[in-house]
């Protein structure tokens, strides 16, 4: 079995991208694992990486036909609760299992160093060129509460606090840099670069770029695009309160370009 990882970072549509991985009959993506907020790490996974390190933690999750299986079983629970199709795979069945997870999560976890050792894991890198609606996106999602949906939301626009706006789009930036300097060490790695903009640009594009994934990873297409929805307009008027007063506050800065 081969492994792929999806290398992202918050709100530049990796849940959308592993919903999608998984409509295939042989691609498994777990999805995040070393969140504190994850079931896995709450359950065992805080005690692994305290007695053995990151390493053999996430190790563990890509080799583990116990933990395959039990994540499959807590899948078909979820989607059953929520009316969505189970979809139970063999593990012999499955020619591509992966993970995502965000860069600052796997440096909190000391666990940039397995994927570099680990050449034979095909990385996805996704990335979102447009800091401040990921930083506007990540708002929504801390005054809701909701990560993703599948049916579709009307959620009130919030007011943006532009003095941590600035703030925030300096460390995204930062961010940004070390995910590229990164991605740029994997050299003998298999990578595939995957930008939101351009994936998330119009139901063409994104079934264009699903086929390229699926070709990437070697297995079947999906059945089934992923019933996931977009919770936010793309257009900020529309979710940012005081919206005119963002733009007046990024005019003029190099942040500029996020506005249009």
């Amino acid at each position: 079995m081969e492994r792929h990882f999806i290398f992202t970072s918050g709100r530049s549509g990796s849940n959308y991208l592993s919903n999608t991985l998984n409509e295939s009959p042989n691609c498994l993506n777990y999805g995040e694992i070393l969140g504190e907020w994850t079931l896995p790490y709450r359950l065992f996974g805080k005690r692994v990486i305290r007695a053995y390190g990151a390493n053999r933690y996430i190790d563990l999750v890509y080799r583990s036909g116990t933990f395959y299986y039990l994540a499959q079983l807590y899948s078909a629970y979820s989607h059953l609760r929520s009316g969505r199709a189970i979809n139970f795979k063999r593990r012999s069945n499955v020619k591509s299992l992966g993970l995502k997870d965000f860069l600052v999560t796997l440096e909190r976890r000391c666990g940039l160093g397995y994927l570099r050792e680990n050449k034979d894991i095909k990385i996805i890198y996704l990335n979102r060129n447009n800091l401040l609606k990921r930083y506007v996106s990540s708002l929504h999602m801390a005054r809701n509460r909701i990560a993703s949906s599948y049916t579709k939301l009307s959620l009130e626009p919030i007011i943006v606090d532009v003095q941590d706006m600035i703030v925030a789009l300096n460390v995204l930036e930062d961010e940004v840099k070390r995910e590229e300097i990164f991605v740029k060490s994997l050299s003998t790695h298999d990578v595939l670069n995957i930008e939101y903009e351009v994936y998330f640009a119009s139901p063409e594009s994104i079934a264009r770029h699903n086929s390229e994934i699926f070709d990437f990873l070697g297995v079947a297409p999906a059945v089934r695009q992923s019933g996931q929805k977009k919770i936010l307009s793309d257009r900020l008027c529309d979710v940012v309160s005081n919206h005119s007063e963002v733009v007046e506050s990024l005019e003029s800065t190099p942040y500029e370009r996020y506005i249009y």
